[in-house]
C-alpha cells in the first residue's frame, strides 16, 4: 500500500522530548553483569576444575595454581585501579551501577570466598599428593645434600631456559 500523507503521517514517529529520549537509551542496570565480578566468577570456575575428583591429580594442581596465578593478577591490576580511583574521588559508575568503592566492597566478599576456596583447595590437593608419594617440603625442610641437588639441577637444567626479560630504561 502506497504512503499518501495521511498514512505518512500515521507511520511517522513520535515526538520525542528529552526526557523520553533520555529514559529510552537509560542503561537498564540489571542488564549488566560487573566487570570486576564476572572476572571473579570465571575464577571461581577454574578453582572448580581443580576441586573436580574426575580431573587427573596433576591437572588439579595446575588449575588451582591458574587460579592463584589469576587472583594475584587481578589483585595487582584490577583492584590496585578501583583503589585508584576511590583515592582519587572518582565517583564514575560502571555499566550495572556500581561506583568504585561499592565495588571494592563487593568484591572484597568474593575475594575472600575464593582465598578460602583456594586454601581448602590446596589441603586436599595436598594429602591427596602425598597419598601418591609426592611430598611438598618447604626450604627450611632441606638439608644440605639436598639443597646442593636442587642447585645443581636448577644450574643444568632450568637456568639455560629461562628467558631473560629486557627492561628499556
Amino acid at each position: 500500500m502506497p504512503l499518501d500523507k495521511t498514512n505518512r503521517e500515521k507511520a511517522a514517529l513520535p515526538k520525542l522530548d528529552e526526557k523520553s529520549i533520555a529514559r529510552h537509551f537509560a542503561r537498564p542496570q540489571h542488564r549488566f553483569i560487573n566487570r570486576e565480578l564476572s572476572w571473579l566468577a570465571f575464577n571461581t570456575r577454574v578453582l572448580e576444575e581443580a576441586l573436580n575428583p574426575h580431573n587427573p591429580l596433576l591437572e588439579r594442581v595446575k588449575f588451582l595454581s591458574i587460579s592463584a596465578s589469576n587472583l594475584d593478577e587481578f589483585t595487582m591490576v584490577r583492584i590496585a585501579g578501583l583503589q585508584d580511583q576511590v583515592e582519587h574521588g572518582v565517583h564514575t559508575h560502571s555499566a550495572d551501577g556500581l561506583g568504585p568503592k561499592k565495588q571494592l566492597e563487593q568484591i572484597s566478599v568474593a575475594v575472600e570466598k575464593l582465598v578460602v576456596g583456594q586454601q581448602e583447595c590446596w589441603k586436599g590437593l595436598r594429602q591427596e599428593l602425598e597419598e601418591e608419594g609426592v611430598q611438598v617440603v618447604l626450604a627450611k625442610q632441606l638439608g644440605p645434600k639436598d639443597k646442593h641437588w636442587l642447585r645443581d639441577y636448577f644450574t643444568a637444567n632450568i637456568f639455560p631456559i629461562l628467558t631473560p626479560i629486557a627492561v628499556d630504561p
